[in-house]
């Protein structure tokens, strides 16, 4: 019996090496090369998003080629190969004609080198970074500035008085606000009442929107005013664009634990806490093992200035949004300030957050969510964290008042 089990053994170990190989190969052969399976862009008056859509990660390093009249900015991906789904009117060429940047151009270096190169008429400042889950390589290519612009000012009076953006003044006028999902993104989902995170997210967002501008005098801008589709990429995009001073992204939570209830905030950072993992691959819709990746732009980013004024600003919105829901409703659960990946907040140039702003799948949470009062509260204790940012910004100087200085400081 016990010499027919190791008999058995040995035939099974036998198997696995004929078997194995032959099962593998295949597969390691297919993921070996690398497609580009797209190129997008999008135009904005300072700078231009170009986004590589990869199959599976690659690392690249750039070459400047100096001209008279074109400079060019080009890089390989090896071993890369054009996908088969890869738009044709974009081979071997297309035209930007955004600020600088004229035209993208393909071709190949050998046959398994795929070179790409950015034609300009004279290069500015660009970066680059990349984000998994879908794999892409994002190139930040900004303007030539030609003349100083000066910053947008604020709305000057509200109702006759100094607004309070005028007042505070201290380099916070324009605030971006961002709608989770929407489009074909629904975000969390509450089934039995008939709740989709992205409208109302949209609905906070406009709410909040309201206070900001008509009470406070703040410039705003929304990412999306309907139920449209943003990319990740975009959002940021769209607030770098624009110049705002600070980002607030509005989500609603979700988890498989029924129980789990209150609101969170968000700053973005590299962590091992496995919920804001969890949560950060739900909003970001990619696997946690992806999320892992992130690492080394999570550490890039953390060079960045912003990070603190990230983290303060985090700090004030979650406190003033726990404070004015329990008002009203003290069962809601301050989960406090975390740090996690999430790709709608990489690539922002300002301090920039992600709220969590109570739970869909909770049961007491979605049915208050479904009321226009409680979407209110939120907006408003967002507004309210808000302020409290600014006005831990606004240390006016003794005998000065805020509304008589001549302009913000930088």
């Amino acid at each position: 019996m016990l010499s027919k089990l190791f008999q058995n053994i040995h035939i099974f170990r036998w198997s696995l090496k004929v078997v194995l190989p032959l099962i593998l190969v295949p597969h390691l052969a297919g993921a070996s090369t690398t497609t580009l399976n797209n190129i997008r862009y999008y135009n904005y008056p300072d700078y231009t998003r170009v986004v590589l859509d990869l199959s599976r990660p690659m690392r690249i390093r750039e070459k400047i080629l100096p001209g008279d009249e074109v400079t060019r900015l080009y890089f390989d991906l090896s071993p890369c190969r054009i996908s088969e789904t890869f738009p044709k009117e974009k081979l071997p060429e297309f035209p930007i004609e955004s600020g600088n940047l004229k035209r993208i151009r393909l071709g190949r270096r050998n046959a398994g080198t795929l070179r790409v190169v950015f034609d300009f008429i004279q290069i500015g400042r660009y970066r680059q970074f990349y984000l998994p889950g879908p794999d892409r390589i994002v190139f930040d290519i900004y303007r030539q500035q030609t003349e100083s612009q000066a910053p947008p000012s604020p709305a000057e009076t509200v109702e006759g008085r100094y607004s309070l953006a005028r007042q505070l003044g201290l380099g916070v006028h324009h605030i971006i606000i961002d709608p989770g999902h929407g489009g074909k993104d629904p975000g969390a989902m509450n089934r039995r009442l008939k709740l989709r995170e992205k409208q109302l997210t949209l609905d906070v967002a406009l709410k909040l929107k309201r206070l900001l501008s008509e009470k406070a005098g703040f410039e705003v801008t929304l990412t999306r005013d309907g139920d449209k589709y943003i990319s990740l990429e975009e959002r940021t995009a769209i607030a770098n664009s624009r110049k705002g001073d600070i980002f607030v992204s509005i989500h609603l939570n979700a988890a498989p634990n029924r129980k789990a209830r209150g609101v969170e905030t968000y700053f973005l950072s590299f962590t091992t806490d496995p919920w804001a993992t969890q949560v950060a691959a739900q909003e970001n819709a990619v696997s946690t093992k992806s999320i892992g990746e992130l690492k080394s732009l999570i550490e890039k980013i953390m060079q960045n200035s912003k990070l603190t004024e990230s983290k303060a600003l985090a700090a004030c919105v979650q406190k003033n949004l726990a404070k004015t829901l329990q008002k009203k409703h003290d069962s809601v659960a301050d989960l406090g300030v975390k740090k996690a990946p999430f790709y709608v907040l990489a690539g922002a140039e300002m301090p920039a957050v992600l709220v969590e702003a109570s739970f869909l799948s909770h049961r007491d949470e979605a049915r208050l969510l479904r009321t226009e009062a409680y979407r209110s509260r939120i907006a408003t204790g967002l507004y309210e964290g808000i302020l409290a940012y600014i006005h831990g910004l606004g240390k006016t100087e003794p005998g000065e008042k805020a509304h008589e200085r001549k302009g913000p400081r930088t």
